[in-house]
């Protein structure tokens, strides 16, 4: 019989440990921003307790896992701030998870969780404030409002994105693209300011996209680097407007290496140049 892998154990993001020591000299916006960035993307350790109804421990594995019984109650260890507030606990990595039980003394078992999971716990319980990454010298608070602020953002972003991977267009498909007769300013000056805010942009086109003669949606071409995440920010500023309409219109975003993006380009001004912002019709005049 083939020999069973065992499951790996998960990538530790260095980069989350660098951000949050920035922080920390640093306090501003900015260096929180870089923090959150690398937050969602990172595996964290949290001690737990495990009630496993009466049944017998499990017996840890070859790479020190185990397989909790059906059932188990899993209860997550939490610390208590100056002013009285329960917090959620979590680590980076190992060697702070390490560091603290040698401190605290307490041997408890360590769970992986993600992002994710703190946020949705953080919802269903009342009691908790939030979260305290590797408590100490380097710990950081965060509140329980910002983890529900930042998981809305991230759950609209990964919705832009599966919108826009269901749009793509397939081999085969009769695309039309259309000069619009107007260019709504509610639509264009909310994307216009996440622009000046991408200074690889050098340019932006709007046009009108149908695919087999019916699916009709709306074309930016962004003349710059491909950005999922600047694509997805100009998703959500563009969304307002899209959510608006009677008839139900999309949009599809690209850039202006793509063969879609050469010819939603050709022939047609731009609504946006970077150093100028939002061109109007009457400004060339």
């Amino acid at each position: 019989m083939p020999e069973q892998k065992q499951p790996k154990a998960p990538v530790f993001n260095p980069e989350l440990k660098k951000s949050i020591a920035a922080l920390k000299e640093e306090n501003s916006p900015q260096k929180l921003n870089a923090v959150i960035n690398e937050l969602v993307k990172s595996p964290l350790l949290a001690p737990a307790m495990f009630d496993m109804q009466g049944k017998p421990a499990p017996k840890p594995g070859p790479d020190g896992r185990i397989q909790l019984p059906k059932n188990t109650k899993v209860s997550l260890v939490m610390i208590n701030s100056p002013e009285g507030k329960h917090y959620y606990l979590a680590f980076s990595d190992w060697e702070a998870a390490q560091e603290w039980q040698k401190q605290a003394g307490k041997g408890r078992p360590i769970m992986a969780l993600r992002f994710d999971d703190f946020a949705n716990m953080l919802q269903k319980n009342p009691d908790a404030a939030g979260l305290v990454l590797n408590p100490g010298a380097n710990s950081l608070r965060l509140e329980a409002a910002l983890i529900a602020s930042v998981k809305k953002q991230k759950d609209a972003i990964a919705k832009v994105l599966q919108e826009r991977a269901a749009a793509q267009i397939r081999p085969g498909d009769k695309v039309t693209i259309v000069e619009p007769t107007v260019l709504p300013d509610e639509l264009l000056d909310p994307v216009c300011e996440v622009l000046a805010q991408a200074p690889g942009v050098g340019s932006a086109y709007l046009q009108i996209m149908i695919v087999n003669d019916t699916n009709k949606s709306y074309l930016l071409v962004l003349d710059g680097p491909k950005d999922e995440k600047l694509f997805a920010a100009v998703a959500q500023a563009a969304r307002p407007y899209i959510a608006s309409r009677e008839k139900k219109i999309g949009l599809n975003i690209t850039t202006s290496v793509t063969p879609l993006g050469q010819q939603g380009m050709r022939g047609s001004e731009p609504f946006y140049r970077k150093g100028e912002g939002r061109i109007r019709e009457e400004d060339d005049e």
